[in-house]
């Protein structure tokens, strides 16, 4: 069962630093310099800015649309976000979904570990994360609903369990995990760590 509907999204753009090879750094500029050439340097799965969009303001909840499935089988435990904006101009959300679970305290820490930065999301355009609600050792607690934001800013858009297909007793989590934004579902399932 697929359902959609308006509200919070997340994910936005990675910035970065460009160096050519053979340019030469003043010591006093190359220090404070090292983390965002460490950003730069982030491995090809990370999510990555829609070209030319970098500058891009943010999102409006009212112009995003929140889908979220859970794909078989089942007992993976893997919820597909789908976030689409409905607007005629790009914007960002956050580089990975806000995606929280019932009762329970927390959220789905990003794999690969990252901080909040933009993401965009050209006009119209679509975006993709796969979260894995469980890690099946086996200490799994269900809840009845998870919340999905593309951007912490935003309320988000809650979903019950059998909203997005959960069989009962409802939504499994233990140590919940969530990719980055991508182009396409199959990306963005791909870039789930093996359970």
């Amino acid at each position: 069962m697929l359902l959609s509907r308006s509200g919070g999204s997340a994910g936005e753009a990675l910035g970065g630093v460009r160096c050519g090879y053979g340019h030469v750094m003043r010591t006093a500029t190359a220090l404070p310099l090292i983390p965002l050439l460490l950003l730069a340097a982030a491995p090809a799965t990370a999510a990555t800015a829609a070209p030319g969009h970098a500058g891009a303001p943010p999102c409006a909840p009212e112009d995003l649309v929140v889908e979220a499935h859970e794909l078989p089988p089942i007992a993976q435990a893997v919820v597909l976000v789908h976030v689409t904006n409905t607007s005629d101009a790009a914007c960002t959300v956050d580089r990975f979904p806000t995606v929280t679970f019932g009762d329970l305290d927390g959220s789905a820490r990003p794999e690969p570990p990252a901080s909040s930065v933009p993401y965009a999301i050209n006009a119209h355009g679509d975006i993709y994360a796969a979260v894995r609600t469980d890690d099946g050792s086996g200490n799994t607690r269900y809840v009845p609903t998870l919340t999905v934001s593309a951007d912490p800013a935003h309320p988000g858009t809650t979903f019950t369990a059998a909203e997005i297909g959960a069989p009962t007793p409802g939504i499994p989590v233990y140590d919940p995990i969530t990719t980055w934004w991508f182009g396409t579902p199959d990306d963005a399932i791909a870039a789930l760590p093996p359970r």
